[in-house]
């Protein structure tokens, strides 16, 4: 819930702002956090489009799996037997392999890179706002 609590301190925070009626720093927080939203909101999706790659990859792997499967049975049922189905079968079971690892990676990667770029986000102190306050006249 680390993101949920830094969300409701952030919204305090903005609050707390705004009591002491400096808006100029209230707009800067508020910009502030829809970035962050904004940014954590499209690594998430490219996260979950490279889930969805691996997802596709792994269904055709077991497609192939699975056709390979009935070749072999029918090849030691006497059946008469297709090499270059079989091959082609082979091979596609060694593609959508690699292909799954790659994507596997490639979302172990994104991870890391997210994780740390929210790791130095959060070490980097919030940049401060000069405001004046004037007082209206009568």
């Amino acid at each position: 819930m680390k993101n949920f609590n830094d969300v409701i301190s952030g919204v305090d925070d903005v609050i707390s702002s705004a009591k002491n009626g400096s808006f100029e720093e209230v707009l800067a927080k508020t910009k502030s956090y829809a970035e962050k939203a904004t940014r954590k909101s499209a690594e998430r999706l490219e996260i979950s489009r490279k889930k969805i790659e691996l997802l596709d990859s792994k269904t055709k792997l077991s497609k192939a799996y699975e056709k390979f499967g009935r070749l072999e049975y029918a090849k030691r049922q006497g059946e008469e037997v297709n090499e270059d189905e079989y091959k082609s079968a082979f091979a596609q079971i060694d593609l959508q392999k690699t292909r799954a690892e790659m994507i596997d990676k490639e979302i172990e990667e994104l991870r890391r890179l997210f994780s740390e770029a929210s790791a130095k986000e959060e070490k980097e102190p919030e940049a401060e706002v000069e405001t004046e306050v004037v007082e209206p006249t009568e």
